[in-house]
């Protein structure tokens, strides 16, 4: 380990706890000083956060309650489109609608109605992280009925940044999203990315196009985004232990272990 390296991911983390962020000038400030101080992490397959094999017959969490997320909220969905266009469509959707900020401390229960409720077209007081960004698509994508999950990508030093993997019906297999920046990924082929795919990219240095990055409506810090919140977490994927996100409390938000590993198909 680069002991310099985490002495300076201490301070960032420290400075996310005490700074107080409450516009999208003081984060974009945030993300401009953390950018100068970043350095590229050795990017290796640890996978050492996933203990058990994900159960696929459990693995879609659909909420009653979450039923009524589509017309409360006026989401995009439509039964004549594919799902991969109802995916893109309803990420673009949410990024509209709510702010992002990975220093925000609006911490919210794991429940994507209870998310929304809180953000959306709120001020950027009311951003959310990337996990409660993952929750929120994901139980909007399953309450129209696809299949999705938030995966947890963590680095070597135990940086952590959350995507959905998405099941297209249409082309039987997953891609990735990740709704905090509105992105894909493809390979020189221009095909969607799964997770597994975009890290074997990474891992083999390929080249990988990101689509529809947005950041406060910017493409500030494009690369930064890349080589720090995804190269760098391509490390370990995990998902969850349980996805009765419904039933956690404020209190227990940021202590769900993830320890089953991530499907490749279903």
């Amino acid at each position: 380990m680069n002991v310099l390296f985490r002495l300076r991911r201490a301070q960032l983390l420290l400075g996310m706890k005490t700074q107080r962020i409450f516009s999208e000038e003081d984060y974009l400030a945030f993300m401009e000083k953390s950018a100068g101080e970043y350095t590229a992490e050795h990017r290796v397959v640890m996978d050492e956060t996933a203990k058990d094999d994900a159960d696929c017959s459990a693995l879609f969490c659909r909420i009653d309650a979450h039923r009524s997320l589509i017309q409360q909220f006026d989401f995009p969905f439509s039964s004549a489109r594919s799902d991969q266009e109802n995916a893109l469509a309803i990420m673009q959707y949410l990024t509209l609608h709510t702010f992002y900020c990975g220093a925000t401390r609006n911490l919210l229960p794991d429940d994507g109605a209870l998310i929304l409720q809180n953000s959306f077209d709120r001020s950027f007081e009311g951003a959310l992280n990337c996990r409660a960004k993952a929750i929120a698509l994901t139980d909007v994508l399953n309450a129209c009925g696809m299949k999705a999950f938030p995966v947890c990508a963590i680095s070597e030093n135990n940086g952590c940044h959350f995507l959905v993997q998405v099941w297209i019906r249409e082309e039987n297999r997953f891609i990735v999203m990740d709704p905090s920046f509105n992105c894909t990924f493809s390979d020189a082929s221009d095909r969607l990315l799964s997770v597994h795919a975009l890290r074997d990219c990474i891992m083999q240095n390929e080249t990988v196009t990101i689509h529809g990055y947005s950041f406060l409506g910017t493409d500030a810090y494009k690369d930064y985004y890349y080589s720090a919140f995804i190269c760098d977490t391509m490390a370990n994927l995990s998902t969850w232990k349980t996805n009765k996100r419904s039933k956690k409390d404020l209190s227990k938000v940021c202590g769900v272990p993830f320890n089953a590993s991530v499907p490749y198909t279903l």
